[in-house]
C-alpha cells in the first residue's frame, strides 16, 4: 500500500476514535464499517463493482445499529 494511502487510513482511524461512543461498541463498529468501505473502494478499482450500493448498505447497517442501541437506551432511561 502506498505511503499516502497508509497516512489517509491512519487519519481516518484517528478520527473514528475521536467520535463519541454514542452506544456500546459504536467506535469499533464505525472502524469496522470504514474498513469495509475502504476494502470496497479497492475492489471497485480492480473490478468496477457497484460501489455506491455496497457502501450505502454498509452505512445503513451502521445507522440501524445506532438507532437500535439509542432506542434501547432511551427506553431504559425512561423507566
Amino acid at each position: 500500500m502506498p505511503l499516502n494511502e497508509r497516512r489517509i487510513i491512519q487519519i481516518i482511524l484517528e478520527e473514528c476514535q475521536a467520535v463519541p461512543d454514542r452506544c456500546k461498541d459504536y467506535q469499533s463498529e464505525l472502524i469496522s464499517t470504514v474498513s469495509d468501505v475502504i476494502q470496497e473502494e479497492r475492489q471497485h478499482r480492480v473490478s468496477g463493482t457497484n460501489i455506491q450500493q455496497k457502501i450505502s448498505d454498509k452505512i445503513n447497517t451502521l445507522g440501524q445499529l445506532l438507532a437500535k442501541e439509542l432506542a434501547g437506551s432511551s427506553k431504559k432511561g425512561g423507566k
